[in-house]
């Protein structure tokens, strides 16, 4: 009977050490079936978008010891630098531009600064402040140059630059004109500046006007002085072609092979295309003594 009542009290407590593993298993691994999967209830952080001045050296000659002179020339990127200071000469623009994704970093103002180095004078562009621009259709936009920076003839210009997409080609000049400045040379300086911006190839056609005095209508009489003719101004858009042509140079083969005539023994090789006048107009005129003259118009501009 003792043996009997040892058995019976040995089962008892291995059920209740059973009991109580299950129950210790379920609080560690829970229910699979009535588990829920947790949500998060954190918003979704988006990263900002900056626009900010960063630096580029680059070496414009060198120094009277025969050593590189380093530029910081500046470039803008679309990137919210870690560490930057503002610039205390302004404050309204701050050096680090927050922009929306729509929006393009661009440079806004720059300075022309020229460098003294054993090959002489040298004048290299530098970016001082970017900004975003809002996309939108091909533009000119503000874009300030300073000239003659630190010296008494200090001055700024707006040059313009070309902004916007396009569908086909890229935001280019069509029109250009100049300004003068005064320099330091005892004259004025002449810069071009941009008028017009419009979707063009990398090789196209700008506006390009010309002048003439056309004499072709005047009848000449009797008794008239030179001071009484009065010729007709016409203003010509004769236009240019600006731009680069891309594209592996060229082969003329001019020895081939008698077995594999695939294969070129010897070849002509030709450089790469030109942006060249494709097509023109002529107009005619005649001079103050009546000298026929012809003035030639180009209307497009191809890679030939």
């Amino acid at each position: 009977m003792a043996r009997l009542f040892m058995q019976k009290q040995w089962m008892h407590l291995v059920g209740l050490f059973l009991v109580i593993s299950l129950e210790s298993l379920h609080e560690v691994y829970g229910d699979k079936k009535t588990e829920k999967p947790e949500t998060s209830t954190l918003p979704e952080v988006k990263k900002p978008l900056c626009c900010a001045r960063y630096q580029r050296m680059m070496n414009v000659g060198h120094g009277i010891s025969g050593e590189p002179i380093p530029i910081d020339v500046g470039y803008c990127r679309s990137f919210c630098p870690r560490h930057f200071v503002d610039d205390p000469g302004d404050l309204s623009r701050p050096a680090v531009q927050k922009c929306t994704p729509n929006m393009l970093c661009r440079p806004r103002t720059a300075r022309l600064e020229r460098v003294s180095t054993i090959e002489g004078v040298k004048t290299v562009e530098v970016v001082e402040t970017c900004d975003c621009s809002a996309g939108h259709a091909c533009r000119r936009e503000l874009y300030s140059q300073a000239l003659h920076v630190g010296t008494p003839f200090q001055v700024e210009i707006d040059v313009g630059a070309c902004v916007g997409s396009c569908r086909k080609y890229g935001c280019r000049p069509s029109k250009n004109s100049t300004i003068s400045v005064r320099g330091p040379n005892g004259g004025d300086e002449v810069y071009q500046v941009i008028e017009k911006c419009r979707c063009a190839s990398i090789c196209h056609r700008m506006d390009h006007m010309e002048t003439i005095l056309d004499f072709s209508g005047i009848g000449v009489k009797e008794n008239m002085r030179i001071a009484d003719v009065k010729p007709v101004v016409k203003q010509i858009n004769v236009g240019k072609c600006v731009g680069t042509c891309s594209g592996n140079a060229t082969e003329t083969c001019l020895l081939r092979d008698r077995v594999n005539p695939v294969k070129c023994l010897a070849g002509l090789y030709s450089g790469n295309q030109s942006c060249t006048p494709a097509k023109f107009k002529v107009y005619e005129y005649r001079t103050r003594r009546g000298m026929k003259r012809e003035i030639i118009q180009i209307t497009q501009c191809a890679c030939i």
